[in-house]
């Protein structure tokens, strides 16, 4: 079979120093930097180019290092031989990239590729692969179902070529499951009779799928279902309403008796654990770990000593280790390394060598490989060569309480060299809105605005996943309400603990965002001096009524609108509640330059939305500046793309964030268009 790419496996000569890799494989800095910076300061392009190294990972028998790197301007996998010293450049991709990829044996890997450059702005699979490390592809897994979409739930054998898959073949609306030979192709149906309209299946430890999980169509219900065995019958254990889920199963113990599944209490704020359940009674056991103030993160498994030892506890602690060789070990690793947060990872069926991901909120990742016989740990990669420590500014988790008691987590991150004793404020919305947590570490939005002097708050308002259901359901129907008010609380905050300049403070913010920023500037004209909204909401109406979007081309379209129903509103029902928090509606309220930025090609937030806010501001005369790249979607993937738009950004803040003069207030150019 072909090589991935337009050339064979290329051999990098690097030696035993093995990060030469770097620059063997990465971009030339220079080529990307087509802007001078601005005198004093870091160039905009030192925060957004991509990382040299990201997704590093140790092979299932810790011989390997593999890891994305920038190749031929798009993502590339590399792979590091730990004993030999030799590395490869294992695909070469020109006009696709390596979306995401996992090791499926020691051999073996699994690549997603897809063009993150799309014009629609969505990562659409282009090709799914199992591809042995000697760049040879075993098989192209978007062919083994019909409908093209397979997802491997368990890898039964150390070689990969025995798997448990997942595909929708036989319905429009649910996967099935298979006993799968990527060598042979060989396939065997393993739920003739099926639950239906399953989204996932669980396996146990011997290739039993025993649980299913499916969402009936409407999206309505979450129904759990349990078999003994493949050749068992099915039967219900929950049957809930879809927001009110009592379990989440999460894998199957080296016991193939034990479920392990995400649960909540409503005396927790309805926060997610991880409990022990027994499918065969149906019964929830002993709680694994409490993550405080948090959903618990992901489940770690130890495969060698075969048992659960850690719990992602979703904070800045990564991991919490409920068995005691791997805590002393990673506390020894954290006294080593004593400021940063250290993330442990080794190979499935090997950890004598474990791979520490270390990072803070002013030091991008570092990697190192430890050897746990003789404890020497040595640097193996780093992320950002090019970004100093020294000028990156910290960035720290805070909560605030908004006007009604809600306690709001946020990131605040203040200037090492602030503009002025109460400097400008950048108030960073996340997009969403209901996904999160904001992430703990480097941020290159927030250090490139501390990199200027201004203090930035990333809040997570009401609605944001991550902090327990209570507070993620607390953000339904709030589109323009609490959920804004949160924003503003923040704001509010630190004007009163004297951190900023109440008179500096912009809003900034992409897709659900970039509808706060809008909403805000409407809803609180007189708070802020400029709004910076990109690909951004400015009708709720249209997130049900534009028939080209991607939510209501999905096949499970009656699903997306549904759950836009609860969230969101009825447009049906509610219309003039909606258009009363439409920033299309209310534009004669702005007071503040704002700059505007889409994608032509959006399939999330189409055009019409920007073009159609835009007569909006025209009708009342009001100032913004205007920006449409012609070959983007749903955010600004091209390098050329996003530098420009960062640019923009900075030079419009440099403008309306400055100290008033006489009392006159700043004001944004004139109209520009970078598309035709």
């Amino acid at each position: 079979m072909k090589v991935i790419g337009t050339m064979a496996v290329a051999t990098l000569a690097c030696g035993l120093q093995l990060f030469s890799l770097a620059t063997a494989v990465a971009q030339n800095p220079d080529a990307l930097a087509a802007m001078a910076p601005r005198p004093g300061l870091p160039p905009v392009e030192d925060f957004f180019r991509r990382a040299r190294y990201s997704d590093v990972r140790l092979s299932p028998d810790g011989k390997l290092l593999s890891a994305i790197v920038p190749l031929n301007e798009r993502r590339n996998l590399a792979l590091i031989d730990l004993d030999k010293g030799t590395a490869v450049a294992l695909t070469s991709l020109r006009e696709q990239d390596v979306a995401s990829y996992g090791w499926i044996g020691d051999r073996m890997l699994e690549i997603k590729i897809a063009n993150l450059a799309d014009e629609g702005g969505l990562v659409i699979l282009k090709q799914d692969v199992l591809i042995d490390i000697s760049g040879e592809v075993v098989r192209d897994m978007t062919k083994v179902s019909r409908r093209g979409l397979t997802r491997i739930i368990a890898t039964i054998d150390r070689a990969g070529d025995d798997l448990i898959i997942e595909t929708i073949d036989r319905s429009l609306y649910g996967f099935d499951a298979y006993r799968y030979n990527p060598r042979t192709g060989e396939k065997k149906l393993l739920t003739f009779q099926s639950p239906g309209n399953v989204t996932r299946f669980v396996a146990d430890r011997a290739g039993q799928v025993r649980v299913a999980v499916s969402v009936p169509k409407g999206a309505t219900r979450t129904v759990v279902s349990y078999r003994r065995s493949n050749d068992d019958p099915w039967t219900t254990l929950r049957d809930d309403p879809i927001e009110e889920e009592s379990i989440k199963p999460i894998a199957f113990d080296f016991d193939n008796k034990t479920l392990y599944v995400y649960a909540h209490t409503k005396d927790n704020g309805g926060r997610n654990d991880v409990y022990g359940f027994d499918p065969e009674t149906n019964q929830i056991g002993s709680r694994l770990f409490e993550a405080k103030g948090l959903d618990a993160g992901r489940l770690v498994f130890d495969y060698v000593n075969q048992k659960a030892i850690g719990i992602g506890d979703g904070s800045r602690n990564g991991v919490h280790w409920i068995d005691a060789d791997w805590d002393r070990l990673q506390q020894s690793i954290d006294a080593a390394l004593p400021s940063t947060r250290n993330t442990l990872g080794w190979g499935r069926y090997d950890t004598s060598r474990v791979l520490v991901h270390t990072e803070s909120e002013t030091q991008p990742p570092f990697f190192y490989l430890l050897d746990r016989n003789t404890l020497k740990m040595q640097e193996v990669a780093v992320a950002y060569p090019w970004l100093k420590n020294s000028e990156l500014s910290p960035r720290r988790f805070v909560r605030y309480t908004a006007r009604d008691g809600l306690s709001i987590p946020a990131y605040l991150t203040m200037p090492r060299k602030p503009a002025g004793s109460k400097p400008p404020l950048i108030v960073d919305i996340h997009g969403g809105p209901f996904v999160g947590p904001t992430a703990f570490g480097y941020n290159a939005e927030a250090q490139l605005f501390a990199s200027r002097g201004y203090v930035v708050l990333q809040p997570d308002y009401r609605g944001s996943k991550g902090y327990g259901d209570a507070f993620y359901k607390a953000g339904w129907r709030q589109y323009g309400l609490a959920m804004q008010d949160d924003i503003t609380d923040g704001v509010k905050w630190l004007i009163e603990a004297g951190k900023v300049d109440p008179d500096r403070i912009c809003l900034f913010g992409g897709s659900y965002g970039g509808y706060a920023t809008l909403w805000g500037l409407e809803k609180e004209p007189g708070m802020f001096r400029c709004g910076v909204a990109f690909v951004a909401l400015a009708d709720l109406e249209l997130k049900f009524d534009v028939g080209w979007s991607d939510y209501m081309k999905a096949e499970w379209g009656n699903n997306s609108t549904n759950m836009l129903t609860r969230t969101v509103g009825d447009p049906d029902k509610e219309r003039e509640k909606m258009r009363a928090v439409s920033p299309l509606y209310h534009a004669e309220r702005i007071q503040a330059p704002l700059l505007l930025a889409y994608g032509a090609s959006d399939q999330r937030v189409p055009l019409i939305h920007g073009n159609r806010m835009r007569s909006a501001l025209d009708k009342y005369n009001k100032p913004y500046e205007w920006v449409v790249y012609a070959d983007e979607g749903h955010g600004f993937n091209k390098d050329e793309n996003r530098f420009d738009f960062y640019r923009r950004v900075d030079a419009f803040l440099a403008k309306n964030l400055a100290p008033r003069t006489g009392g006159a207030s700043a004001s944004a150019s004139a109209p520009v268009s970078k598309s035709p």
